[in-house]
């Protein structure tokens, strides 16, 4: 191996020291100049906010012989709020404005319809059982026109009748008037006697064409003592004109009334009263 003079030491060792003495005077310079952007770019990111996007300087680069030092420092960034406060809502003071009505009805305004009523549903009827046939009825006379026997002649208004003799049986009573006409009618129209008592009663029957020709009408003695039921008593009697729809059974007792329906003519006639004595 070679040992090296003396001077050339020295030599290596000043220029060793002056080589240190360059690289740290430049590593100093660069590291000032790393602090001050670091420090312009934080104050840029504190005014600017969340729109300042930190940006890493390109440090110039070293010469070819030299190693380049890069200092990084971390830079946190805060967001802000995303949620913007809403201004208040100010009332104001002045009353609302009334709305003011329109003067005209709008167009083509129709009151609704009124619902329709809805019919009840209808009970279901049940079919009628068969109708019995009616019995034949014989229609009733006509007189025609109206009738009434006006006048009474026997026995007076107030005589006296015996119903009894002394033998025990009863005795006939006689009724007259005046017809209603002098002429011979229809044979269905004649007269009806009515007598009554206070405890019976009892009626006789003759046509208008035999009444003409005899001119009275018998109570027999049965029907006579039938009315004053064995005690003396007042009857009351009147005559009524009628219509029969069968004939008269003129040939027998008056107190058998005619055939068919009987239809009265008109009003009655005046009342007469008779006492009848049982003796």
């Amino acid at each position: 191996m070679f040992e090296h003079p003396k001077s050339e030491i020295q030599l290596r060792s000043k220029l060793s020291q002056c080589t240190q003495g360059f690289f740290f005077r430049v590593n100093v310079k660069k590291f000032i100049a790393l602090s001050s952007f670091v420090a312009l770019a934080l104050s840029g990111a504190a005014c600017g906010g969340n729109d300042a996007t930190p940006t890493r300087t390109r440090v110039a680069q070293a010469e070819p012989t030299q190693t380049p030092w890069i200092i990084y420092m971390p830079v946190t960034v805060t967001p802000g709020p995303e949620i913007a406060t809403l201004e208040p809502t100010s009332t104001p003071n002045a009353p609302q404005p009334t709305a003011i009505p329109p003067t005209k009805p709008p167009a083509n305004t129709r009151p609704p319809a009124p619902p329709q009523p809805t019919a009840p549903p209808q009970p279901t009827v049940p079919p009628e059982p068969p109708t019995a046939e009616a019995p034949t009825v014989t229609p009733a006379p006509s007189c025609g026109q109206a009738y009434q026997v006006t006048t009474l002649t026997f026995p007076e208004n107030g005589a006296k009748r015996e119903a009894k003799d002394g033998s025990g049986a009863g005795k006939t009573i006689q009724f007259k008037w005046d017809p209603i006409a002098a002429y011979e009618m229809d044979p269905k129209i004649g007269y009806r006697v009515l007598v009554s008592t206070p405890s019976n009663g009892q009626a006789l029957y003759i046509s208008h064409n035999a009444y003409l020709k005899e001119q009275v009408a018998i109570l027999s003695q049965q029907a006579t003592y039938g009315l004053t039921q064995g005690d003396d008593t007042t009857a009351n009697w009147h005559v009524e004109v009628i219509m029969a729809s069968g004939e008269f059974n003129d040939a027998g007792d008056d107190t058998q009334p005619p055939l068919g329906t009987i239809t009265v003519c008109g009003p009655p006639s005046p009342t007469f009263s008779i006492e009848l004595v049982v003796q």
